[in-house]
């Protein structure tokens, strides 16, 4: 069975993923810096934005997973366009500049979608009575 919209959240969280990493190796290769980022703030915020989507893609996509698993819907597609939007300005935000309001509204939309993935995966195993 292929879940679709974990599938479609998953595509272009990974398309996105792609980006970034190609941009850090753009940098990487004009700044003719191998390893860190050279003392280049560029550099360090093409390499923090593609490890930040590292960090929140993958456990994102297992709670939408087991969402759409148990709770298909329209909520499931909701909850992971939101992710995606939310990821899109998180990574503009901070591609542009170290602080400002883009990442702000993208960190605080990737948060809010994670909460509301861990508490509606908790609330549908409570409401189950499952162990």
């Amino acid at each position: 069975m292929l879940y679709a919209a974990t599938a479609v959240t998953a595509a272009l969280n990974g398309l996105l993923i792609l980006i970034l990493a190609a941009r850090v190796s753009q940098l990487r290769i004009r700044y003719q810096v191998a390893l860190g980022d050279g003392g280049q703030a560029m550099l360090l915020r093409a390499t923090r934005t593609h490890a930040n989507a590292t960090e929140h893609v993958p456990i994102f996509l297992i709670m939408l997973l087991l969402l759409e698993h148990n709770a298909p819907g329209i909520g499931v597609w909701l909850l992971g366009s939101a992710f995606v939007i939310g990821r899109l300005v998180f990574s503009y935000g901070l591609l542009g500049s170290a602080i400002n309001r883009k990442r702000q509204v993208g960190a605080a939309i990737t948060y809010l979608c994670q909460l509301v993935a861990a508490l509606w995966l908790l609330l549908l195993f409570v409401m189950r009575g499952t162990a």
